[in-house]
């Protein structure tokens, strides 16, 4: 039997900074727990990552509820990259736009950032909406927009009773229409 090291603390932490959301999907289960809650405060947010830097962490996952609905959103980037940490982002994707991509070009957000993973349900708007409402076109604008300026990208299908059927229209969408990887 060999003795492996147990390290210490994680290299990696997924972090939901806000249980807002933008959307109303009927099968979020995260929803109704986190939406009665109140999201921690700037402040304590910049503490935490300095102690999961103290702890040796490398990288975390942003994540809500869907994380660009913080207005404090890229300050907790920041605060990540001044603990010397890598992040990555997922998203819904409805809130990214030109503002946002310019937001990216600060300091050192693009350069620390390993993937931003949006949230694509179907091949069409029909399909998709179903399970995320009102959300494909911007959805599709998003990986759209980070595609044209270069962004590492991945996409997640949860699968379920209104897509299921459509995953070969879906892959077709990411990988010929939009052209990701």
């Amino acid at each position: 039997m060999t003795n492996s090291p147990v390290m210490s603390s994680p290299r990696h932490v997924d972090i939901a900074i806000t249980g807002r959301c933008n959307l109303n999907c009927a099968y979020c289960f995260y929803a109704d727990e986190m939406t009665a809650r109140t999201d921690l405060p700037t402040g304590t947010w910049l503490k935490f990552f300095g102690h999961l830097a103290d702890l040796g962490v490398m990288s975390v996952t942003l994540t809500g509820g869907e994380a660009f609905a913080r207005p404090d959103f890229f300050e907790l980037v920041d605060g990540v990259i001044a603990n010397r940490m890598r992040y990555s982002i997922l998203s819904n994707g409805t809130l990214i736009n030109e503002s946002t991509i310019e937001a990216f070009r600060q300091g050192k957000r693009r350069q620390r950032l390993d993937s931003i993973q949006i949230s694509i349900d179907g091949s069409t708007a029909a399909i998709h909406n179903q399970s995320r409402p009102h959300s494909f076109k911007r959805s599709v604008h998003a990986l759209r927009l980070l595609k044209e300026n270069h962004f590492p990208l991945t996409v997640r299908v949860t699968i379920n009773r209104h897509n299921y059927r459509d995953l070969k229209n879906t892959a077709r969408l990411l990988l010929e229409d939009i052209g990701l990887s």
